[in-house]
């Protein structure tokens, strides 16, 4: 892992806007545990205090800022039907993206500094990044529920002489997925912390984002865990997807996960 970095980040929301999102790295320093949740974000000072598996976490996590147990289950995982990047993964860029789960059902329970927080009927989602840096500049968004999910990432990308800007975005809906990417011609009409338009030929999507404060996570730089990037657990938004001048969706998400780094 010399001078890269390797993380998958396991979400888990329930049906009343509790969020606690885990990410568990691995880069130059070692393994690393990060955990974020509507109150904070913390780092796990003991690795044995906590189980991880494509089925499920479990927690008995004793330190001083943080008091968590008991366990999340996961249901069926909805996989992408091909790569999020397509043949861009073949590309030698400085970051590389893939999603495990879109969307799965939640059960379980767990008491997080004394607050209980039941996943029964939750939603969850697990993706994973790997490479060299994060983008210096970039925006991520995931809102999941069982009728619609959305994940996109936007990202200023070096690539041999140049740079441009990286466009990757996944919705399902009602068994129906729609991509944008920039190997399929999508571009980023428009990037701000509260507005967000990205066009693929017909079809627009456009997103709007309410006011948000995100929690310190660290993230990588040559490997290094040194970077810190603010990472806001529960967001409102909105977004519409059009075809021409027909709206396909017009959906209001209470619970969205944000980060704008620029």
């Amino acid at each position: 892992m010399k001078n890269k970095f390797f993380g998958i980040y396991y979400k888990h929301q329930s049906i009343n806007g509790d969020m606690v999102a885990i990410i568990d790295s691995i880069s130059n320093e070692g393994k690393m545990i990060q955990i974020i949740a509507n109150d904070g974000s913390y780092l796990l000072k003991d690795l044995s205090q906590i189980e991880i598996s494509f089925k499920g976490i479990s927690f008995n996590v004793h330190q001083d800022d943080l008091i968590i147990t008991g366990e999340i289950k996961y249901g069926p995982l909805l996989k992408n039907r091909k790569d999020i990047m397509s043949y861009y993964r073949y590309l030698p860029i400085e970051c590389k993206h893939q999603i495990y789960s879109m969307y799965h059902e939640l059960s379980g329970s767990i008491t997080i500094n004394g607050n209980e927080i039941d996943f029964a009927n939750g939603n969850g989602y697990i993706e994973g990044d790997k490479g060299r840096n994060f983008p210096k500049n970039y925006l991520w968004l995931n809102a999941i529920n069982k009728e619609a999910s959305i994940t996109l990432a936007v990202a200023t990308i070096p690539l041999a002489l140049f740079k441009i800007t990286g466009v990757t975005c996944l919705i399902e809906h009602n068994n129906k997925e729609y991509r944008f990417g920039t190997y399929n011609f999508a571009k980023a009409k428009l990037i701000s912390q509260n507005h967000i338009i990205i066009k693929k030929g017909k079809y627009i999507l456009d997103i709007n984002i309410d006011d948000f404060n995100g929690h310190a996570l660290k993230a990588p730089t040559k490997g290094n865990m040194t970077r810190f990037i603010h990472e806001c657990p529960c967001v409102k938004i909105r977004y519409t997807l059009k075809k021409k001048n027909k709206v396909l969706m017009d959906i209001e998400h209470p619970y969205a996960s944000f980060e704008y780094v620029y």
